[in-house]
């Protein structure tokens, strides 16, 4: 909304080769993973805050999208909330796109515990707060190579 870039993007990293495990934060203008910390006892708590507990414990990565909702209060007022949740629902359309075209999964998630998961990632719950989140990994017949092959559109 208004390209306020309302969101950072948090990263909750178990299963991906090249990078130890333990929480991220993407940092967009330099294109890089900033890691957070690498405490097993957050993943736990982290893992245990979703309601698909078992998606984000098999994943290879889980994100996390949280908004600023400063970046939108200025402009747009109350109604910056609803943009905010507009928003993450287009983002999270965009790793769905890419995670097929990687021939991998990805599965959307919304029932979450806020404040676990705020608490892991050091957000304030108010003015930064989790709105979104997904995991991806590896998922039999997904992607541009089972297209046709019961995988149709």
């Amino acid at each position: 909304a208004g390209a306020r870039h309302a969101f950072e993007t948090y990263l909750y990293v178990q299963r991906v080769e090249g990078l130890a495990p333990g929480f991220y934060r993407y940092l967009a203008f330099e294109h890089l993973l900033l890691p957070l910390h690498l405490d097993e006892a957050a993943g736990e708590r982290f893992t245990s805050a979703f309601r698909a507990r078992d998606a984000v414990s098999q994943s290879a990565v889980t994100f996390v999208w949280a908004a600023n909702i400063d970046r939108l209060t200025y402009i747009f007022g109350r109604r910056a909330y609803r943009y905010a949740f507009l928003d993450a629902g287009h983002v999270c359309q965009n790793l769905y796109l890419a995670a097929w075209t990687q021939g991998i999964g990805c599965c959307a998630m919304g029932a979450f515990d806020d404040a676990a998961v705020s608490d892991v990632l050091h957000l304030d719950g108010e003015q930064e707060f989790a709105v979104y989140g997904a995991t991806v990994g590896k998922a039999a017949g997904v992607g541009p190579a089972s297209y046709g092959k019961g995988g149709e559109m």
